[in-house]
């Protein structure tokens, strides 16, 4: 019997905290069936974790959403558990939903619910203001507003992902000048003819909201660059803070000043528009880099899948790939359909009902046996085992009890010592120590290796062990008693039971009615069913990896289109008149620099681009591995 998935299980580290950028805590994931079981030999590529940013209430999934794959399973004994380990935190500063899907067919998907997660701020790492301020240029003159350097400037802590941190954070800012030349000792001071100015820190900002002024006949260079930093003294740091410096132009006349704010004022918006075409063609570079790593992956997918079918004897044509697949797909399912209509042998004994996840069944439905004359000796052998229900607790067995009046048979495993319960593994009598004491004839083989369990594996090798002990399969009687006259020369023998429906019991007694079991049908469905033909198995697994090659096929074509499109795309007139339209905005950059006498930065866009990305407050920042819907977007 199949399965039915009704319920998706998520385990994590609830306490965890979720830094922005950092790593999430390793989610395992499991399918559970109506019964509470866990379904295995499930492909790994059909459940997947999607993430998005909650920007309203409700719990409806928005179109753009994040996907991760579950990473690769360590161990085999993880079979049933799907991990997704090592997932990047987003680097924005929000209330996140997960969400995991197990995708049942292409059109139905069981969704597991919704985990919400608040991302928080990352450690400190620097000081930036809330919008980049406009080169000064001033002077010494008696004139206020000529030798004003900053106002209403508001400094914050930000994380490397920018996000406002370090609320808890008291202490001080100090401002200082300083020389791009270390040899220069010419450095102007603040009013009152001081080398440093402090400003309170508080709850992660500090307001610099009276004017940072120079004073009058300040010492300093004239037409010279100087840099002002505000260094940020927090006691409670471990790690010191990255100051926030701005390059000012210091003059000793009054005319020159007011010429050169104006072209300062120029280089501030070239040198903003310069660092927008930079970041729009970094961007466009990124892209073409993940794209080309996408098709990579999807070039080893896709011959790492083809690799698979050639081992099931399935071989490709070069052309009309697609049509050949979908052809052979549709005609193994029908294969499959037409194996699952066979007659098979069932059980129809019927099942109590599980109403409690503490009741397992009846003992005819916890196992099946392929072979038609083993199931039939076994389910005879245990004829009077076979109504009873088995329970996982006392209490669970005494509620059937009591609901049956006591007519129904129960059967606790809190209550069975295990310590007496065979050992699987144990070798048959006739070998001990690694060594043949005699060649036994009629393929004998323990009873309960012939047994193969759906569901609940564990428990259902504690019930048996128990029902069964070593009993043993053998061909016929003649084998069985030539098997037991030479077991019992070196050790006990246990029950042997032959295909022929003969018994000899573990003391030796054999013959008789009771040692005989009846045909098929006098059993009355009192049976073990037949497990599914392994040519099921063999279709499932070979239609499966069909359909991953179709989808990887598919996949390849697409990435390959929209990487050749992409860098179809870079060589248009308009992204040719972008670049053009760049080196003239450097080429001006530079000349005004040179009137300014400022030394030119390599810097322009870093020093630009923080300040922006606090002005987009409006705009997700996703993390550095899941940016490329966003990059798209912003090409776009």
């Amino acid at each position: 019997m199949i399965s039915k998935p009704v319920h998706l299980n998520v385990k994590y580290d609830k306490d965890a905290c979720f830094p922005a950028g950092g790593t999430f805590p390793d989610f395992m994931v499991s399918v559970l069936s109506e019964d509470d079981n866990i379904i295995k030999n499930i492909n790994p590529a059909r459940i997947s974790m999607k993430m998005w940013e909650t920007q309203t209430s409700g719990t409806k999934i928005p179109m753009d959403v994040t996907t991760f794959s579950c990473s690769k399973v360590k161990d085999d004994k993880e079979d049933g558990f799907f991990y997704f380990r090592d997932k990047v935190v987003p680097e924005r500063v929000g209330t996140y939903s997960i969400q995991f899907t197990f995708a049942m067919d292409k059109t139905n998907m069981l969704n597991s619910d919704q985990i919400v997660v608040e991302v928080v701020p990352n450690d400190p790492v620097r000081l930036l203001p809330d919008s980049l301020p406009a080169t000064p240029a001033v002077s010494n003159v008696r004139t206020l507003a000529s030798r004003t350097l900053v106002k209403d400037l508001y400094l914050h802590v930000m994380d490397e992902y920018n996000n406002h941190t370090g609320i808890d954070l008291v202490g001080r800012i100090i401002a200082k000048i300083k020389s791009p030349n270390e040899d220069d000792i010419e450095i102007p001071q603040f009013q009152g003819k001081v080398s440093t100015v402090e400003f309170p820190f508080d709850r992660g900002s500090a307001e610099i909201v009276s004017n940072l002024v120079l004073a009058e006949n300040s010492p300093g260079r004239d037409s010279t660059e100087y840099i002002l930093v505000f260094e940020p003294d927090l006691p409670a740091l471990k790690k010191p803070l990255e100051p926030y410096c701005l390059s000012f132009m210091f003059y000793n006349d009054f005319k020159k000043q007011q010429q050169m704010a104006t072209l300062t004022r120029e280089r501030d918006q070239l040198s903003q528009s310069i660092g927008v075409y930079r970041n729009w063609f970094d961007i466009t570079n990124q892209l073409v880099t993940e794209m080309k790593c996408q098709v990579k992956e999807a070039e080893t997918r896709e011959t790492h899948l083809k690799n698979e079918l050639k081992k099931h004897q399935i071989e490709l044509p070069q052309t009309n790939t697609l049509q050949y697949v979908d052809s052979l797909i549709k005609q193994k399912m029908l294969d499959q359909e037409g194996v699952m209509k066979q007659p098979r042998r069932t059980c129809t004994l019927p099942n109590y009902p599980k109403g409690n996840q503490d009741i397992l069944g009846k003992i005819a439905h916890l196992a099946q046996i392929e072979d038609n004359e083993a199931a039939k000796v076994i389910s005879w052998h245990l004829a009077s085992d076979m109504d009873c229900v088995v329970t996982l607790t006392t209490e669970a067995a005494r509620s059937i009890f009591d609901e049956t009046q006591g007519r129904q048979q129960v059967l606790p495993l809190d209550s069975i010592y295990k310590k007496t319960l065979p050992d699987w593994n144990r070798p048959l009598p006739h070998l001990r120590n690694g060594k043949i004491f005699f060649r036994p004839i009629g393929n004998p083989v323990f009873a309960r290796d012939l047994l193969t369990f759906p569901d609940n594996v564990e428990h259902c090798q504690t019930v048996f062990g128990m029902l069964l002990g070593d009993t043993i399969i053998i061909d016929n009687l003649d084998a069985a008693n030539h098997y037991r006259k030479e077991v019992v020369k070196i050790t006990h023998c246990p029950t042997l039971l032959t295909r022929e429906g003969d018994r000899i019991r573990s003391n030796g007694k054999f013959g008789g009615l009771q040692n005989k079991a009846p045909p098929m049908d006098k059993l009355r469905g009192m049976v073990f069913g037949a497990p599914m033909p392994k040519l099921y198995s063999t279709l499932s697994g070979q239609i499966d990896l069909l359909q991953q090659y179709r989808a990887a096929v598919v996949k390849l074509d697409s990435v390959n289109k929209d990487l050749d499109l992409h860098l179809q795309s870079l060589n248009t007139p308009e992204m040719l008149k972008k670049k053009q339209e760049l080196a003239e905005q450097e080429k001006s950059l530079k000349l005004i620099e040179q009137k300014l006498g400022m030394t030119p930065s390599d810097k322009v866009t870093e020093s630009l681009l923080q300040p922006i990305m606090l002005d987009m407050s409006d705009t997700p920042i996703p993390p550095k591995r899941m940016r490329r819907d966003s990059v798209k977007k912003l090409y776009r």
